[in-house]
């Protein structure tokens, strides 16, 4: 961790925690903290010490908050929502006695 707000002294490095994962969609967005990674799946992160919410991707977020594994499962569960959401139209629908497009999720 040797780029962007890493290398400044006056930014906490520990002690973050996570507010809020949001899914971009693509990777349009470079991380606030690194300043260097694209990301799509975005991690908002924030710390008393520090007046604004941090926009980070899922390296520099296990490290601010030393839980690597809470970062990747947060990162995972954003990912198979999308993996999900992308597949949904693919599903086998059937057409009603109406004329109507339906399918059977869970019965």
């Amino acid at each position: 961790m040797t780029t962007g707000k890493w290398r400044q002294p006056d930014v906490p490095h520990r002690g973050w925690t996570c507010v809020d994962v949001e899914d971009l969609g693509e990777p349009e967005t470079v991380c606030e903290m690194c300043e260097v990674q694209e990301i799509r799946f975005v991690h908002h992160m924030e710390h008393q010490d520090y007046p604004t919410t941090l926009r980070c991707g899922c390296i520099c977020a296990g490290h601010m908050e030393q839980d690597h594994a809470g970062a990747q499962e947060r990162d995972a569960a954003m990912r198979a929502r999308a993996k999900r959401k992308d597949k949904w139209l693919d599903r086998k629908w059937r057409t009603s006695t109406a004329g109507n497009a339906y399918l059977n999720d869970g019965g």
